[in-house]
């Protein structure tokens, strides 16, 4: 029996969620990134590029959905609007329902289970998206991410170093690939 010693950041298992808007058109509003915590550390700034928002658990809930639409309305045009999302139970609650429509916003929900078929978006746009954004963090732990500790540990990511790479990754999303999809 052998033991393989694997370097880590003692953060593998902490997730975030990043949420991503387009409109028929093509065009994209900035991604949301929402985190686990409830602040940014000292000293970290975010690229102008990238909405942050922190929860307890790092993702959706209903109390950052009805942030969502305030969120949605200032970036959107006045015209006819229907939102597609999943089942997801933060989406459906009557609170952010009530929201939308008096919003406005016609609502869209995909069934649980159907997403990759009902929703284009998620196969084309999100999961591609998911993929860059997973090989450039293995790039980086590969390439020694964001240092050692005076213990000899590696450093978790900071949520800046982070969120650059997410505006990047938005930012090389095609309009034509929105627009193929749709």
């Amino acid at each position: 029996e052998k033991t393989v010693h694997i370097r880590g950041t003692g953060n593998e298992k902490n997730r975030f969620t990043v949420v991503l808007t387009c409109a028929a058109d093509g065009t994209k509003l900035p991604p949301i990134c929402i985190f686990k915590g409830k602040r940014l550390g000292r000293g970290e700034q975010i690229p102008s590029g990238v909405v942050v928002w922190f929860q307890e658990n790092g993702w959706m809930d209903s109390k950052l959905m009805i942030n969502y639409i305030d969120y949605f309305n200032n970036n959107r045009s006045r015209d006819p609007t229907m939102l597609v999302y999943d089942s997801f139970r933060g989406h459906l609650e009557e609170s952010v329902k009530t929201k939308f429509r008096d919003n406005n916003v016609d609502l869209a929900v995909i069934p649980g289970g159907l997403t990759s078929i009902c929703q284009p978006l998620d196969v084309a746009i999100n999961k591609p998206f998911k993929d860059r954004l997973r090989k450039e963090w293995h790039l980086w732990m590969a390439n020694g991410g964001a240092g050692e500790t005076t213990a000899g540990n590696l450093r978790r990511a900071v949520y800046c170093g982070i969120t650059d790479s997410l505006d990047s990754d938005h930012e090389e999303l095609e309009i034509s690939d929105i627009d193929d999809t749709l």
